[in-house]
C-alpha cells in the first residue's frame, strides 16, 4: 500500500483583514501520484502550496509530509522532501549564472563541492540545459528560465515536486519539452507531483486526479470525471479542454465514443481506431443537431457563434 505523501486536514487561512484564502481544506496526495489542483483566479492554490513546503506553517500542524507536520519539519528537512516551483521563474534565479543558481540550493545543504557539482550536472542533463551553465539566467528565453528554476529543485532532490502554472506563456515546443521532464521525473524516479494550472487542454497529460479548489474544496475526481461535470466547471469559473468539447460536439453527430478525449493524442488514437474497427466514420445532422451543439457550448464555455450552422 503506498504512503501519503502529503495530508493536509481541515486547513484554514486568512490573509490580513480577515481575507480568507482557504476553509476546511482536505486533501492527500499518495506517494508517486500526479494531482492537479484546479481553480478559478483567487481559489487560493499558491496560498495552499506556500503551505506545503512551509513557508506559511498552520499552527494546528494538519499539514503533514509522510506523516510529519510541515511546521515542525528543520529548514534542510523540508527542502529535501518538498521542492517548489513558482509561476514567475524570475523570482526564483538571482545567482549571476546558470551554474551558481543550480547549485545554491545543495551548497546550503551543506554538500561537498563534488556532489554539488554532480548534483548540477544530472540537473541540467534532466532538463537539457547542457552548454548554458555559465550563461545568465535573466537574458534566457521564458521556456529556458523555466528550465533552469525546475532543475534548481532537481538538484536538491526532493520527494515531492509541486509546481505552480509550469506550462504558463510557453511556446508549444517549451511546453511539450517541460510536460515530458515532469513526467519523467515521475515515471522513473518516483517523484510524487503536484500541480496548479489553468491550462486544462494539458491537464491530463500531467494529472491522475483532479482537486477543484475554489477557497474550498469543491470536488475531486479523475479529469474525465471532473471535465464531464459542465455544472462544476461554470459554477467555478473552469473549462473543458478543447479535444473533449469537440468529440462531444462530434456525439451529436452520430460519433459513438464511450470515453471521450481528454488530449490530442487519445483524439488521435480514436480517430484511428474507430476507422480501423468500422472502416468509415459517419456523421449526420438532424433537425435537433444545431440546438444540441449550442447547449454544449453554452454549457462548457457560455460563448456561442451566434452565425454558426448559417453558412459563416
Amino acid at each position: 500500500m503506498k504512503k501519503r505523501a502529503i495530508s493536509v486536514e481541515s486547513l484554514n487561512y486568512a490573509y490580513p483583514r480577515n481575507k480568507k484564502a482557504l476553509e476546511n481544506i482536505n486533501i492527500e496526495v499518495f506517494e508517486g501520484e500526479k494531482v492537479a489542483i484546479i481553480g478559478p483566479n483567487g481559489a487560493g492554490k499558491t496560498t495552499l502550496f506556500l503551505h506545503l513546503n512551509g513557508t506559511i506553517k498552520s499552527p494546528q500542524k494538519n499539514v503533514k509530509i509522510f506523516g510529519k507536520s510541515i511546521g515542525d519539519m528543520e529548514i534542510g528537512a523540508r527542502i529535501r522532501e518538498v521542492g517548489i516551483v513558482f509561476a514567475d521563474s524570475d523570482d526564483q534565479l538571482f545567482m549571476p549564472t546558470v551554474y551558481d543558481d543550480i547549485a545554491f540550493g545543495p551548497t546550503n545543504m551543506g554538500l561537498s563541492k563534488e556532489e554539488v557539482d554532480k548534483r548540477v550536472s544530472y540537473a541540467i542533463e534532466k532538463v537539457g540545459l547542457k552548454g548554458l551553465e555559465n550563461r545568465v539566467p535573466h537574458h534566457l528565453s521564458c521556456g529556458q528560465k523555466k528550465k533552469v528554476v525546475l532543475a534548481t529543485v532537481i538538484a536538491m532532490r526532493p520527494k515531492i515536486l509541486v509546481l505552480d502554472e509550469p506550462t504558463a506563456n510557453l511556446d508549444p515546443k517549451s511546453r511539450a519539452d517541460l510536460i515530458k521532464i515532469i513526467n519523467e521525473l515521475n515515471r522513473k524516479e518516483g517523484v510524487t507531483i503536484i500541480i496548479a494550472m489553468h491550462d486544462v487542454n494539458v491537464l491530463a497529460e500531467l494529472a491522475d486526479r483532479v482537486y477543484v479548489l475554489n477557497r474550498k474544496i469543491v470536488a475531486n475526481g479523475s479529469p474525465r470525471e471532473i471535465f464531464s461535470d459542465f455544472t462544476l466547471l461554470k459554477a467555478n469559473n473552469l473549462d473543458a479542454p478543447d479535444v473533449f468539447k469537440l468529440f462531444k460536439i462530434l456525439s451529436c453527430l452520430g460519433y459513438a465514443c464511450e470515453n471521450l478525449p481528454l488530449s490530442f493524442d487519445e483524439a488521435v488514437n480514436e480517430v484511428l481506431n474507430t476507422i480501423e474497427r468500422e472502416g468509415i466514420i459517419s456523421l449526420r445532422a438532424s433537425e435537433q443537431t444545431h440546438s444540441a451543439i449550442k447547449e454544449i457550448m453554452n454549457n462548457y464555455s457560455g460563448v456561442w457563434t451566434e452565425g454558426y450552422g448559417k453558412g459563416n
